[in-house]
């Protein structure tokens, strides 16, 4: 350890001895080191991170397997019968996005929200803020409605009022009891959950075809497995009562079956191959500043030749010399990691602000300790790639001729180590260079892409009809949309109407 100590500070001295090789040095460590760590940040945070739930291994999303369909939303009656008959679930719980139109509390607003089985915030061992979560029986047809808030609708409509639990608010034509809020820090990526500010029980939904068998209706699950059961047994349980609610109902359920992933895989399993490649891609920076060091080090031998020459004439053995140097390079590797650390925090910041939205688990992308232990693990193996050969070579030198003729007879091992480094530092650039000029080339001709209409001067915008329009007749929906176009025509500015099909509407400017 006193040697190891020793090394370091003549490393050190060294170091502040060549201030500009110094900062040369560091700065393409710490570029290639910050970007690692930046992206090493995104991928810990999406795909290595446990999910924040209680035993989230056990957790597991449910689908229809259907025709066309090898995810597709469940029937929420489906969903009933797999909840009280399958014997591989503690808990069961289903959800979909929705949209409601708050008011009474200052200005109406359209605020997002869910439409969510009893048992749902309870199977992730979410605590609420205030009040409680949702009962069982509260989410079936014709129950007491009741609502749960978003912490952050609670504060910004509420005034983070201790009484509005208990409190009735309204939701289009009709009134929700208060019950509980949900705390902000709960995140969920699902495509059927949105994390919105309203949850209300699926049952209070009123639409005519919820309890149509046949109609899917949006709705995804996600299970808790019993302690014990694997994900396969599982899948043999639901086939199994997927074959028994097939043959009750011929006419619904025949060729349908439930479909259960891991929750997480789920979740982030169609981002990983992107990460995973994003990560190799800035490994390869990283390689590339590693030899663009062990460059500069093996010209700076040259200088060096002479002292090691003499401390081999002194006594100093190979390895005593190698280890100098190799901690010299792990010194500048580390000093590199720690600005590379500063990089990849502004980097990770700017990453989270600009990517899309529909990244999961974003909010979990961050600087933590793993992080931390991968910039350190990066700054001395990178200390010790771009180390080594020089060491090696330097170690080797002829004492002798190196103090008689000035070392000519290495400095051709030299030049050809720096060949071999140059070689391979370009055939590296040529590949990244090569990948990202086809990256930029498929995103040139993907914004190029003929979309099939005009898309200038177009609005879009979402569309939830109240439940008085969903009840009326054929002609009473058809009516309202027409009215409703013809008013939406009339806005000045607007020089056409919107085209009200599928819920999806837009306005040509």
């Amino acid at each position: 350890m006193e040697t190891l100590i020793q090394d370091l500070r003549y490393g050190l001295r060294m170091a502040l001895k060549s201030p500009g090789f110094t900062a040369v040095a560091v700065i393409t460590l710490a570029l290639g080191i910050g970007a690692n760590t930046a992206v090493f940040s995104i991928v810990n945070g999406v795909l290595l991170n446990p999910l924040p739930f209680p035993q989230a291994d056990q957790l597991v999303a449910l689908g229809e397997n259907k025709a066309n369909f090898e995810n597709g939303s469940i029937s929420y009656p489906n969903f009933r019968d797999w909840q009280k008959d399958n014997r591989s679930f503690s808990s069961m719980a289903v959800s979909r996005v929705f949209s409601f139109n708050l008011i009474g509390a200052g200005e109406p607003e359209q605020v997002d929200g869910d439409l969510v089985s009893s048992d749902f915030f309870s199977i992730l061992g979410v605590k609420p803020v205030r009040g409680r979560l949702l009962m069982a029986g509260e989410d079936e047809v014709g129950a007491a409605p009741v609502v749960l808030l978003g912490e952050d609708l609670w504060r910004r409509k509420f005034s983070s009022s201790p009484d509005i639990v208990g409190k009735s608010i309204t939701l289009g034509p009709k009134g929700y009891t208060v019950v509980g809020i949900i705390p902000a820090s709960f995140h969920l990526s699902l495509p059927s959950f949105r994390d919105g500010e309203i949850f209300v029980p699926a049952g209070q939904w009123n639409n005519p075809l919820l309890m149509n068998r046949g109609a899917g209706l949006g709705f995804h699950g996600i299970a808790r497995l019993k302690p014990g059961v694997t994900v396969q047994q599982a899948r043999a349980d639901m086939e199994a009562l997927s074959s028994n609610l097939g043959a009750a109902f011929p006419d619904t359920d025949k060729g349908i079956s439930a479909n259960l992933i891991p929750l997480k895989q789920q979740m982030v399993g169609y981002v990983r191959p992107l990460l995973l490649v994003l990560l190799a891609a800035v490994g390869f920076v990283l390689l590339i500043a590693c030899l663009n060091v062990a460059n500069l080090m093996l010209a700076r031998s040259t200088v060096r030749a002479r002292e090691f020459a003499i401390r081999a004439a002194l006594g100093a053995t190979q390895a005593r010399v190698v280890r100098q140097l190799l901690a010299e390079s792990v010194l500048l590797g580390l000093a590199g990691g720690a600005i590379g650390l500063l990089f990849a925090s502004w980097g990770t910041h700017a990453a989270v602000a600009t990517l899309p939205r529909t990244l999961p688990r974003a909010e979990q992308i961050g600087l933590d300790i793993h992080v931390l232990i991968f910039t350190a693990g990066a700054a001395i193996l990178a200390g010790i790639l771009f180390g080594l050969t020089p060491a090696l070579k330097m170690s080797r030198t002829a004492e002798n001729q190196s103090l008689k003729e000035g070392g000519r007879s290495s400095s051709g091992t030299r030049h050809r180590a720096q060949g071999v480094f140059v070689v391979t530092e370009m055939a590296m650039a040529l590949v990244l260079l090569a990948g990202a000029g086809l990256m930029v080339r498929t995103l040139v001709q993907l914004w190029q892409v003929d979309p099939g209409f005009d898309p200038h001067h177009v609005m879009s915008f979402g569309l939830t009809p109240p439940p008085s329009v969903l009840m009326a007749s054929a002609e009473g929906i058809r009516a309202h949309f027409r009215e409703l176009n013809r008013r939406l025509g009339a806005i000045p500015g607007v020089s056409s109407g919107p085209d009200l099909g599928g819920g999806a509407s837009g306005l040509r400017r």
